[in-house]
C-alpha cells in the first residue's frame, strides 16, 4: 500500500486509503488532527449532534414559576421566624 507523505504545504493521501469515503469527502479539523469522512457519515453527525444539544434542552429543568418562587420565598421566611 502507498504511504502517506508530505507534499509542500499538504499531506499526499492515496486514493486506496480513501476508497469507502466516497468521491466527495467531508474534511474538516479537529482537535489533534483532521477528520475525513463521507458526506452521508458527516451528516449523520450533524444531525446527531443537534438532536443532542436538543436533548440536553428538554432534560433541563425548567424555571420555577411565580408561584413556586412566592412558595420558596414563603417556606424560607418562615424557617426563619422559627429559629429566631
Amino acid at each position: 500500500m502507498t504511504e502517506l507523505k508530505l507534499a509542500g504545504n499538504g499531506l499526499l493521501i492515496p486514493p486506496q486509503y480513501l476508497e469507502e469515503v466516497g468521491a466527495e469527502p467531508c474534511v474538516r479539523r479537529i482537535k489533534g488532527g483532521l477528520l475525513i469522512e463521507s458526506r452521508h457519515r458527516s451528516l449523520a453527525r450533524e444531525q446527531l449532534r443537534d438532536l443532542v444539544a436538543r436533548l440536553r434542552i428538554a432534560a433541563e429543568p425548567a424555571p420555577p414559576s411565580e408561584d413556586e418562587i412566592a412558595a420558596l420565598v414563603d417556606e424560607v421566611r418562615g424557617q426563619r421566624a422559627r429559629h429566631r
